[in-house]
């Protein structure tokens, strides 16, 4: 089977489509991948592309029509070889998928919302929540890459190339920022370095942190100054940023993320710790799909959610931690086994 796995300019998304990808090689082992990296050229052609596919589907039930890609996208590549499934995550994504579905007669998944589109151009929609499609596929967590054994590998190499016990108790942070509805103010990350402290010191852990594209440099350096006695490890996105998700949840026993990235939290989920605590700011208004799937996951035990005003007082409350059944990969793979 050819797979043709599209992917956007945002690291989340991709690693979603990655995990799409690695479970249908559980499924297909002889699976061959090609990859097309695209890039919109406007918010407006992206609307009315969604309006063609919709109204006149069948304009697009040819290869002809891919010599007008170029007058909607900025930069994509067509598939070395004629694709049997086509898989994407994300708005930006979406339309591109559903073309080149009806162009090449492929089976296609979008991974998320279908933000217009109509779900007729989709074999399969994979969601988090139930979004209402009669073709969707509703996971546990948005898919990723994580593995147990991935996680104990990558903790080994990082332990010895940077000399980190691993007797030692750590705890991993994940640092965010504004976006997705979500505004951090100086009170917030204040209460952050305050609750970091304090943790380190009753409890005797090491963090390893890292900051990510959306934190404010002037956040992240203040971070570092104030935390890096408290840290085995340290990242500073802007200045260095480096691959150290993986690492991170292999060595630690509890992680924390910020409120503001469902990939994030999904892959600390993923990490299937003893507790994982996401923290969340006074100052946010997600969309209320965006807060389904926040009481999804804490209902299903999987986060313990935490406003700032709480977090020195994390554990006073009772609450049963579930870690995943399974991983990612191994869900999807099960759930999709006899749908393609």
């Amino acid at each position: 089977m050819n797979v043709l796995a599209i992917k956007d300019n945002k690291p989340g998304h991709y690693n979603q489509t990655e995990g799409i990808v690695l479970a249908l090689q559980e499924i297909y082992p002889d699976l061959k991948i090609d990859y097309c990296e695209i890039e919109i050229k406007n918010k407006i052609s992206r609307k009315l592309l969604r309006y063609l596919l919709n109204a006149l589907p069948f304009v697009f039930k040819n290869q002809n029509s891919l010599k007008y890609i170029k007058y909607f996208y900025e930069k994509f590549t067509l598939p070395a070889n004629k694709p049997d499934l086509i898989v994407s995550t994300g708005g930006n994504t979406s339309n591109l998928n559903a073309w080149l579905s009806l162009a090449y007669g492929a089976k296609n998944i979008l991974n998320g919302a279908l933000r217009g589109l109509h779900e007729e151009l989709f074999a399969c929609i994979t969601t988090v929540i139930d979004l209402g499609y009669n073709n969707q596929v509703i996971l546990d967590i948005a898919p990723n890459t994580i593995t147990q054994e991935i996680l104990k590998k990558e903790a080994d190499v990082f332990s010895s190339l940077h000399h980190l016990d691993k007797n030692e108790t750590y705890y991993t942070l994940l640092v965010g920022g504004d976006g997705s509805g979500y505004k951090y103010d100086v009170e917030f990350y204040s209460y952050l370095v305050n609750f970091i402290k304090k943790i380190s010191e009753e409890k005797n852990v090491k963090w390893l942190i890292t900051t990510s594209r959306r934190t404010p440099l002037e956040i992240e350096q203040k971070l570092k100054k104030e935390l890096d006695r408290h840290c085995a490890y340290f990242v500073e996105y802007h200045k260095q940023a480096e691959k150290v998700l993986l690492p991170y949840l292999g060595l630690c026993e509890s992680v924390f993320v910020t409120e503001d990235s469902s990939s994030m939290i999904s892959e600390a989920i993923s990490a299937r710790k003893k507790e994982t605590y996401v923290l969340g700011s006074e100052h946010a208004n997600p969309d209320k799909n965006y807060q389904k799937i926040l009481e999804k996951f804490s209902e299903d035990g999987h986060i313990k959610r935490i406003k700032i005003n709480k977090f020195l007082d994390f554990q006073k409350t009772k609450f049963t931690f579930l870690p995943l059944a399974q991983s990612s990969i191994d869900e999807i793979a099960m759930k999709l086994k006899f749908l393609l």
